[in-house]
């Protein structure tokens, strides 16, 4: 193929859908030359996410969702989420708990209920149920934790 005609080809693939992924893996180019072959040509990107999508990531960010839990709930990709929220600055949080769901996690731990139980009831992450009970000793940083 001509030069031009690579060109060309290039053009209508991403017109028609493609990813500039797809395109460089069938191009057998780097995603770098595919990405500056369009720039040079002038065909617009279309990498930009849409004002109503990014105010509802923000939106949920603020009652509470998870990078993860909003990615999967408006199906985008997670670092697109996560960007999102850091040019917001609504990055990542330190979730506090207060000493009495401290105390709840650690009473229903020695009662015998899982982390993953826990963290149901009390809408949090096995993580930091897990991350709690060995800040508070409960549970030794080796000792491997049934979920």
């Amino acid at each position: 193929m001509m030069e031009r005609e690579v060109i060309e080809k290039i053009k209508n693939l991403y017109n028609s859908g493609y990813t500039i992924r797809e395109i460089a893996k069938e191009m057998n180019m780097s995603y770098g030359k595919v990405r500056n072959i369009l720039i040079k040509e002038g065909v617009k990107m279309r990498n930009k996410v849409p004002k109503e999508l990014i105010e509802r990531v923000v939106e949920l960010a603020k009652q509470g969702y998870s990078a993860r839990r909003i990615s999967k709930e408006l199906n985008m990709n997670e670092s697109t989420v996560l960007r999102i929220l850091k040019e917001h600055n609504l990055g990542k949080r330190i979730k506090k708990m207060s000493k009495e769901e401290i105390n709840q996690i650690i009473s229903m731990y020695k009662e015998g209920k899982s982390i993953y139980e826990i963290a149901k009831k009390l809408n949090r992450s096995t993580n930091l149920i897990v991350y709690y009970l060995k800040k508070y000793g409960i549970i030794r940083e080796s000792s491997s934790t049934s979920l």
